[in-house]
């Protein structure tokens, strides 16, 4: 079952995965490694991944700055098994596991790797691979190559890097970078290449590496690759140690909480009708009146006693 990889420098964007399925991959800075990865705070030797049956597991190779497993620092030499999701810190490298089918990336995809992880640290103001002439009628001039993209070299109009020595042909050479190394092919013997001191024969497909001269008529050309020269360099340094706390994975983002849901306050109730002010005068007044009626009651019925008594009186 392959293994894929994702490798990423913390703080900085993912690199493109690359898989694996042989039964051990060394990971390190070191030019032998299967997955090359060129950083200070990675050991030549780092870890390594490696096949257990159906599974896999990784392994600390008694790096400098230790093996983490999710956060958790491995014992050396102590195989802890990987399933998907799974996360390991490499000094200040980051690398997703991912476990299932996927097609095994080539050399050069690993190389490309490394070449990026190269080039972020180099930054902006580092130029890409170059081929610069040297010695001829036209030294000074330089030819900037881009990956995918063959350029031709010679004196046609038509060549990218067009040259106005007589002894060269119209489309000597034809140069391209094919997993971030420089090839080029002999598209005309009659210039002599020469790549150092050996003799390149028509048709002949070449590595031409960062720093090796290549002599085509009466012009010398080089090659310049400063991405390509730091990594070769980034295999021979010493590690940089890492202080413990650098290597601690950074805090886990607090999770976003949601917002309280607003409730409405209900309406207020609305107001009491006041009752009227007590007025003293009117309940007065009322009383009095109240009064006079019974009074004038109680003095119809004594008025009428006195008519009914003064008439039973007579009647005798």
């Amino acid at each position: 079952m392959p293994v894929t990889l994702v490798v990423k420098r913390r703080g900085e964007p993912e690199l493109p995965p690359v898989s694996f399925d042989g039964p051990r991959i060394v990971i390190g800075r070191g030019s032998s490694c299967e997955l090359r990865v060129p950083d200070a705070s990675v050991s030549a030797r780092h870890a390594s991944v490696r096949a257990s049956g159906a599974h896999w597991t990784i392994v600390d190779e008694g790096s400098t700055n230790g093996t983490r497993l999710n956060g958790e620092k491995l014992a050396v030499q102590s195989p802890r098994p990987l399933k998907t999701g799974d996360v390991l810190g490499l000094g200040r490298i980051e690398i997703s596991v991912k476990l299932g089918a996927a097609p095994t990336s080539s050399q050069n995809a690993t190389r490309e790797l490394a070449l990026q992880l190269v080039a972020r640290s180099l930054g902006d103001a580092t130029t890409g691979a170059a081929v610069v002439v040297r010695e001829g009628p036209d030294a000074g001039a330089r030819l900037e190559l881009a990956r995918g993209e063959p350029r031709t070299i010679g004196r046609d109009p038509r060549c990218a890097l067009r040259l106005t020595d007589p002894a060269v042909p119209p489309i000597a050479l034809e140069i391209a970078l094919e997993g971030g190394r420089a090839r080029a092919t002999v598209r005309d013997a009659r210039g002599k290449a020469r790549l150092g001191d050996r003799a390149l024969e028509e048709r002949e497909t070449f590595g031409w590496g960062d720093g090796a001269l290549l002599f085509v008529g009466a012009t010398t050309l080089v090659l310049e690759d400063p991405v390509a020269r730091a990594l070769d360099a980034s295999a021979h340094g010493d590690d940089e140690k890492l202080r413990p706390e650098s290597l601690a994975p950074p805090p886990a983002e607090p999770e976003p909480v949601a917002p309280a849901p607003v409730v409405e306050e209900p309406p207020p109730p609305p107001p009491k009708p006041e009752r009227p002010p007590y007025d003293r005068r009117r309940s007065w007044r009322g009383a009095t009146l109240a009064f006079e009626v019974v009074a004038v009651i109680l003095a119809l019925i004594v008025l009428g006693g006195s008519i009914a008594g003064l008439w039973w009186l007579l009647k005798k």
